[in-house]
């Protein structure tokens, strides 16, 4: 049986790391000549770690460099959404959104352009403008999905991302439940939009989940040495996809021989009781972590912009 790390390893296929998404190398070095310039860090000796810091968790990073940064500068910055730093981020992660697609999923990109360039485009705008102000705070183990879940479930605003644990609780679901699942939530997601995704025929979530469930899927089936006989494996993925792990693999039960269905259904309880224990472990780290972090920060920001106040008065 592979342990949940392992099933998170054979994912990066469709779950690719933004900061593992290659970028054109001419346009990295003109993005960060063009921070540089913003921020004015030519003579700054931790140049390169703000840069890095800035293209993995976005804007708000900045805060931990704002002793490097001239008091106008990064006051202007670290304001509002049309100022340079946060447009040309916004642009940064724009380009990597486009780069995570692939050959095999091309629907992934022609998902972003209907929001982009539809009726939802203040939606795109609003998950493109937390991507850069937060980098990747909230792709969890998979950005491809993680976007799709912020533009679908539009209740779940940046009010909501930062005061509760419901995005946390839909990924843990949806992961473990698959797209049936998402009924639960039906609060934070227009109705019309919910039963599109239930219908499979026209669902991207129904794409994504097929994707993300996949490999690990595949992998567990082949150690537990089920063979692949009459597209079972297809078969077994479409109704994981669907209805999650536990309820999925009945879909192939009688396609089986009772004792091989047997260790997989053992095999899928202790990995889904594991996977569990690290998504709630991982999501109350990181609730608490952030909102310590943000506590700290915007009081030292706080403190900062009034001690330079009253230094030039």
């Amino acid at each position: 049986m592979a342990e949940s790390s392992d099933l998170s390893e054979i994912r990066l296929s469709f779950c690719e790391k933004l900061d593992d998404v290659p970028i054109d190398g001419d346009a990295m070095k003109l993005t960060m000549s063009e921070i540089i310039h913003i921020l004015q860090l030519d003579d700054d000796e931790n140049k390169d770690q703000t840069i890095n810091n800035l293209l993995e968790n976005g804007r708000q990073s900045l805060v931990k460099y704002k002793e490097n940064i001239i008091f106008e500068i990064y006051t202007a910055e670290m304001d509002g959404y049309n100022g340079e730093l946060i447009l040309l981020l916004k642009k940064y992660f724009q380009q990597q959104w486009e780069t995570l697609d692939n050959s095999s999923n091309k629907w992934f990109i022609s998902f972003l352009e209907q929001y982009r360039n539809g009726e939802n485009q203040d939606l795109y705008e609003r998950v493109l403008v937390r991507t850069a102000e937060y980098g990747k705070k909230y792709m969890r183990d998979c950005p491809k999905l993680s976007i799709i879940l912020q533009l679908l479930f539009e209740g779940i605003d940046d009010k909501c991302l930062n005061e509760t644990n419901i995005f946390n609780d839909l990924w843990l679901t949806i992961t473990n439940d698959g797209l049936t699942s998402i009924t639960k939530y039906s609060d934070y997601i227009i109705e019309d939009t919910m039963n599109e995704q239930l219908n499979k025929s026209q669902s991207i979530l129904f794409l994504a989940l097929r994707e993300y469930y996949r490999q690990p899927l595949f992998s567990l089936l082949k150690k537990v040495g089920i063979s692949n006989k009459q597209n079972l494996y297809e078969l077994a993925l479409d109704s994981v996809a669907e209805h999650g792990w536990l309820r999925g693999v009945e879909a192939i039960q009688k396609r089986i021989v009772p004792k091989l269905y047997k260790t997989l259904l053992e095999s899928v309880h202790t990995s889904e009781r594991q996977q569990t224990i690290q998504e709630i472990a991982q999501s109350e780290s990181t609730s608490v972590k952030s909102t310590t972090i943000s506590n700290k920060e915007q009081g030292n920001h706080n403190f900062y912009v009034e001690s330079r106040k009253n230094l030039s008065n």
